[in-house]
């Protein structure tokens, strides 16, 4: 395949990118189908080098034959804008700059959606001002850590460096959040897992489902009912109170549910992928013994306030097709379960947050997890 390149204005040579301009064509109006035409057709127009002037006049002369003069005029506006594009670690092929990408990674930091989003224009502007069209992910990055800084602290910018660096580092993330049903484990999991740009997530009651599908209810009774049940199916308590029968049932439950939750954690270790887990199943300090092989952040979710808590499964009710009712009749043993695991954590010393307001406790348990990382990586 022939190798072809652009020479900018500043006399920069950088290889030509199908992807870049057909992102220049999209914002003109084409369809993607027909961006990639277009981009087809101009990379078999030309071999070896060409300015970016002559290159733009190239596709403004072939848009201006198939599609008209005003498409060809509105992408010529564009490129006049000039396109910022962040060169990918091989320093040959190079991707648009993304505000939304950029703010993504801010957020890590802890900074609000709104702060993330200024700060990341502020950025472009920084590099537009300073006539770079051109950069680095390295000098992306500083560009925004001094940024930071100006605007949130120096505290921030450490946070946004950190989570910079822990992408290059020899072991992944593994971020548990556990907690009683209904405190909004799931919701929080999927915040942090976009957040910290994690793309494995897994949940103990999907690992629960796959175990059932594998085990027969006569085997294994416990895990073919919810957690809160599960007391009602084991046949060995003696004497035991209602409280103890609940407590006892979970554990059985959770102890077999832990070994699929524990082969998932392997698997994301032996393949060096960072991972989110939540539910109910995740006991307090289960997961220690993984600490050597990755950094591992555990935290319970809770809601101590009764009637806050009530208040989820109607609002779950109407999200989903799971009822309030069954939930509500067994409101009681979920607040048992609750309170053993919050115990349980005291005693292991887990991080224990209160979830009232979501967007409080995202920024909390966020906090949480660079404390822990920061203690762990020696930053």
């Amino acid at each position: 395949m022939a190798k072809r390149f652009v020479i900018d204005s500043a006399g920069e040579k950088y290889p030509f990118s199908r992807g870049v301009l057909v992102r220049s064509l999209t914002k003109a109006g084409l369809t993607v189908e027909e961006a990639y035409k277009i981009a087809d057709e101009v990379a078999s127009s030309f071999k070896g080098t060409i300015t970016s002037e002559e290159l733009t006049n190239l596709v403004y002369s072939i848009l201006k034959k198939k599609f008209g003069t005003k498409v060809a005029r509105r992408y010529k506006r564009l490129v006049g804008e000039r396109e910022i594009l962040v060169a990918e670690p091989d320093g040959k092929t190079f991707v648009p700059f993304s505000r939304g990408i950029l703010a993504g990674s801010i957020r890590s930091a802890g900074a609000s959606v709104q702060e993330a989003f200024e700060i990341a224009k502020e950025v472009a502007e920084a590099l537009r001002k300073k006539g770079v069209f051109r950069v680095t992910r390295n000098e992306l990055r500083e560009i925004t850590a001094e940024l930071i800084s100006k605007r949130l602290g120096k505290e921030f910018s450490k946070r946004y460096l950190l989570w910079r660096k822990i992408k290059h580092l020899g072991k992944p993330l593994i971020i548990l959040i556990g907690g009683a049903t209904g405190v909004g484990k799931s919701r929080l999991a999927a915040e942090l897992a976009g957040i910290l740009e994690i793309n494995r997530m897994a949940s103990t009651d999907s690992i629960r489902e796959v175990m059932r599908k594998m085990i027969s209810k006569e085997l294994v009774p416990s895990i073919h009912v919810s957690s809160y049940e599960a007391g009602k199916v084991i046949y060995k308590f003696g004497e035991m109170s209602k409280k103890d029968k609940i407590i006892y049932g979970f554990l059985d439950q959770a102890e077999k549910v832990l070994t699929g939750v524990e082969a998932v954690v392997c698997r994301a270790i032996k393949e060096n992928v960072s991972l989110v887990v939540e539910g109910i199943h995740l006991l307090p300090g289960s997961f220690k013994k993984f600490c050597d092989k990755a950094y591992v952040v555990e935290i319970l979710l809770t809601t101590l306030d009764e009637e806050i808590h009530k208040s989820r499964f109607y609002s779950r009710e109407k999200k989903s097709s799971r009822t309030s009712k069954k939930y509500l009749r067994n409101f009681r043993a979920i607040r048992i379960i609750q309170d053993f695991l919050y115990h349980l954590a005291k005693e292991n010393g887990t991080p224990i947050v209160e979830n009232i307001d979501f967007d409080e406790t995202r920024d909390r348990v966020l906090q949480i997890i660079t404390d822990s990382l920061i203690k762990q990586v020696g930053v």
